[in-house]
């Protein structure tokens, strides 16, 4: 190949590379954390408390339908956890809106202490759909309707990994605004793997409060808001 032909080859790549950049589109993500449970009160994790809330949780699930009233989701997505469908389930039926279940937002990773070598995501338990979510919450596909075990920190660091892969490779560079409701420890490590270098301190979602990442053209994603806050990045 001739050095002219070879600079026009070098210079075309360029061109493609800079227009592919300039043409994709802001990816925006907003993540809610769930309504504060009796669990989160009283710290004793039964099934019964992490399907009961607090008193603050019936406000708070109250409050999120307004706190979103100004916002536009193309897509919501959804821990299948009880305590996350019925934090987002008034403000789906108010705007008639489905979400869809992702077993990759389950509540994962809080036992820190357990090591295991060569982890697997293994699929579990068939999730069962209340008979009155059905017309607001649907799956996403045919392999959503099974629970991953997550037992260990690492399986668990496998199945959001797998989320934030799902999200970057569907909705990367779409120009939509996606929804995610899950959990705390979920969406700790869904954002900060989102963000990565961006991402200066351990984020800590808080019951029913918002934040927002942004995608932009170049991939990156940057923290936009934290717990309903704006963040200022030159004191963040």
């Amino acid at each position: 190949m001739s050095r002219w032909l070879k600079m026009r080859v070098t210079a075309i790549c360029l061109c493609v590379a800079i227009w592919s950049v300039a043409s994709a589109e802001v990816l925006d993500v907003y993540f809610l954390r769930h309504a504060q449970t009796m669990a989160n009160v009283t710290r004793e994790y039964t099934e019964e408390n992490q399907r009961t809330f607090s008193p603050l949780g019936e406000v708070q699930v109250d409050e999120v339908t307004e706190k979103l009233a100004d916002l536009h989701f193309d897509v919501v997505i959804v821990s299948p956890a009880w305590r996350a469908q019925r934090t987002i389930l008034p403000y789906l039926k108010e705007r008639g809106l489905q979400a869809e279940i992702w077993p990759e937002l389950y509540e994962c990773c809080w036992d820190r202490e357990t090591e295991e070598e060569e982890p697997a995501l293994i699929t579990t338990s068939r999730i069962e759909l209340e008979d009155d979510v059905r017309a607001y919450i649907r799956f996403r596909d045919a392999e959503a309707v099974y629970m991953f075990d997550v037992d260990t920190p690492a399986r668990g660091d496998l199945m959001v990994a797998r989320a934030v892969e799902l999200i970057e490779a569907r909705f990367g560079g779409s120009g939509k605004t996606v929804l995610v409701v899950a959990h705390y420890h979920t969406g700790s490590r869904l954002l900060t793997a989102l963000l990565a270098d961006d991402s200066p301190r351990v984020i800590r979602p808080a019951n029913a409060r918002l934040s927002h990442v942004r995608q932009d053209p170049d991939g990156q994603f940057r923290l936009l808001m934290l717990n309903d806050e704006d963040v200022d990045h030159g004191n963040f």
